[in-house]
């Protein structure tokens, strides 16, 4: 709508004034803190290669293929299913806790009572589950607490809030993964569906059904895992299928010294199909590779300074995402939670209760560069190796808690994926808080393969 010059000057001022009103939002937080570039962090090099050139171990092949026999079953698993993982009163009993929450739209303004009122209606609880079949992914997707597209947000007023942080947004799915729908929304346009990563909403337009012959030729090729984000899949005539970014694994149908012939998915009259694509050996390849330091610097490398993605949200990864991502392609199924990450290692070192200069200390003593995980509740990272003393690791760092001069809490923002050590907050003043650091809040050291399954 266009304002007229010729209206009123008065009416043009009431009616600011009521907007300003109506559109009043919570108290802005402390502006952020400016990180450095990616090349200047810490003055540590980005490039994971420089640390993990020093490593000297290798997986045994023996034990990689009983991790991909592992990794198999987990993402298969909702095709064997025959009923949904949660029951009904378990959904139900979610499905009110989510909705009661308060929270703000994208517009700042706050979410009342027909917000959640209106997604109760949508999900239709007391018809679950009104489906039950196999299904396949046809694209990327985001899997969601509850059937909307809209976010729902904790706040502006505090660190780690913000359109950034969208509380519904759980992760992303890629193409190709089965999944088992479980219900639909009144509406139809999601699906309640239980995946290899948890059971969440998909928009349906992702998802597609799959008969018994398909799944058989998708389950008895061996894995291709897609190495390089960005990737387009592409029929023999040249035509668009679907984007694929690392963390996708397809079916494998052939190979010879120009690449691999992967299969896609596709929908042909309600049902999935297949397709074949043709893909370089820097863009997919065989799984497992075979996991040695040299390999995994190699698939780090891309995603340094790659921007922080909560849950998936804008296609980018959060902490576990990437860990989960990067270890793919070499076999090993991890889950998609970071604290769920933490107990999946073959041996862990509790570390609470430890000084930060012995959490240090242990971690360069027990940890192994690229094969060990470090934990403090809510964030992980991939340990690196040791650099002028200082342990060093690479993740997907959101920020650090900063306090103002005016006592205003903030954050430092990285937003990225960088490769810091324990303490990267310092040297930034005293705005951002010791207590804050990776560093000091350690409370795990997981190494994720036993002493046995290395050789040198």
């Amino acid at each position: 709508m266009i304002l007229r010059r010729t209206w009123p000057a008065a009416l043009l001022a009431g009616l600011l004034v009521c907007l300003s009103a109506a559109c009043h939002a919570p108290a802005p937080p402390a502006p952020p803190v400016a990180a450095p570039s990616p090349t200047e962090f810490q003055g540590l090099s980005q490039d994971p290669a420089v640390y993990l050139a020093g490593a000297n171990w290798r997986l045994d092949p023996a034990y990689q293929a009983q991790r991909v026999a592992e990794l198999r079953q987990a993402h298969f698993a909702p095709w064997g299913q025959a009923r949904p993982l949660l029951s009904a009163a378990e959904f139900r009993e979610i499905l009110e806790s989510l909705t009661a929450r308060t929270g703000y739209g994208e517009n700042t303004l706050a979410l009342g009572p027909e917000w959640g009122a209106r997604l109760r209606a949508l999900a239709e609880a007391e018809a679950y589950p009104n489906a039950g079949w196999p299904g396949l992914t046809l694209h990327d997707g985001d899997l969601r607490s509850l059937p909307t597209r809209r976010p729902q947000l904790k706040g502006f007023g505090h660190a780690g809030e913000g359109l950034a942080f969208d509380r519904l947004q759980e992760s992303r799915l890629p193409p190709g993964s089965p999944v088992w729908v479980c219900h639909a929304s009144r509406d139809g346009a999601w699906l309640f569906c239980d995946t290899p990563i948890g059971s969440h909403w998909l928009a349906a337009e992702k998802v597609v059904r799959v008969d018994d012959e398909l799944m058989r030729r998708w389950r008895s090729a061996p894995l291709a895992a897609i190495l390089r984000d960005g990737t387009g899949l592409r029929d023999q005539q040249g035509r668009f299928i679907c984007q694929a970014d690392l963390g996708a694994l397809l079916p494998l149908v052939g190979q010879d010294g120009d690449g691999l012939t992967l299969l896609a998915p596709q929908a042909c009259a309600g049902q999935a199909d297949a397709v074949t694509v043709n893909l370089t050996p820097d863009q997919a390849a065989p799984l497992p590779l075979a996991l040695t330091p040299s390999a995994l610097a190699r698939l780090a490398a891309p995603l340094m300074g790659q921007a922080y993605g909560w849950g998936g949200s804008f296609g980018g990864r959060d902490c576990s995402a990437l860990v989960r991502d990067l270890f793919l392609p070499f076999g090993l199924w991890l889950p998609r939670n970071s604290r769920q990450q933490a107990e999946a290692g073959a041996r862990r070192w509790e570390l609470e209760g430890m000084s930060a200069q012995d959490k240090e200390a242990l971690v360069q003593r027990q940890g192994r560069p690229g094969l060990s995980l470090l934990y403090l509740p809510g964030h992980i990272m991939l340990y690196l190796g040791q650099r002028e003393g200082r342990a060093v690791a690479l993740h997907a760092l959101w920020g650090l808690r900063t306090l103002d001069h005016q006592g205003r809490e903030g954050r430092w923002v990285v937003g990225r994926v960088v490769i810091s050590d324990l303490w990267p907050g310092r040297g930034q003043g005293e705005a951002v808080l010791a207590s804050s650091e990776p560093g000091h809040r350690l409370t795990a050291l997981v190494n994720l393969t036993p002493d046995s399954a290395l050789a040198p």
